[in-house]
């Protein structure tokens, strides 16, 4: 078995201790196992394919050089997410040369549909998953992207909060307002309770 594969089989603990220690397995296993959800994530930030590509690259870049003064992250991929995002908005600002920009001022979450499309198949019919992704683009920006971090990528209130950089009790009330908004639309349409089903398990 090659050194990758033992250690994507390990728990995530142990790669980032080998990682720290300087294992290159250790550090590509992370790497591999996260990329294409930082990629995915960072699209819906900023359309610019190859700016996506070189802040996740920095990232990377970044907690290799400086490994041996990192914390263990309680979870890899919210702390990949967090960086990424806060390298995005980094070179951003630089790009704009805005030094007065708030946080976050120039990071707009977008996406053509937010809920899981494998899990929506399995719901719903062609036309109702039509409907669904009508009613989620038109929720703010702000709820779109705390929806896809909840529902698809399964962050936790408080992981959402730092990722985004919002208070948590904040990112409560826009899940409520979000799902209250899906919940009254689709009943509207009379669409099928296995969606409900979907927006509720939180």
């Amino acid at each position: 078995m090659s050194i990758i594969k033992e250690a994507i089989q390990e728990e995530p603990e142990t790669v980032w201790i080998k990682f720290v220690d300087g294992d290159k397995g250790a550090f590509t296993s992370i790497y591999n196992s996260n990329v294409d959800s930082l990629f995915s994530y960072g699209m819906k930030l900023n359309s610019n394919k190859n700016f996506v590509k070189d802040c996740i690259q920095d990232v990377f870049l970044d907690i290799y050089e400086h490994r041996k003064r990192i914390s263990a992250p309680r979870n890899i991929k919210f702390y990949l997410f967090k960086a990424l995002k806060r390298t995005m908005f980094r070179e951003l600002k630089k790009e704009r040369k805005k030094s007065s920009l708030p946080e976050q001022g120039n990071l707009s979450f977008f996406t053509e549909y937010n809920i899981e499309t494998k899990t929506i198949d399995r719901e719903v019919e062609k036309y109702q998953k039509k409907l669904v992704a009508k009613i989620v683009k038109e929720l703010t920006p702000k709820q779109q992207e705390i929806l896809y971090l909840r529902f698809t990528k399964g962050f936790n209130y408080a992981e959402i909060s730092e990722i985004i950089d919002i208070n948590h009790n904040s990112v409560r009330k826009q899940v409520y307002r979000a799902i209250k908004k899906l919940r009254k639309d689709l009943a509207l349409n009379d669409i099928n309770s296995g969606v409900y089903l979907l927006l509720f398990a939180v």
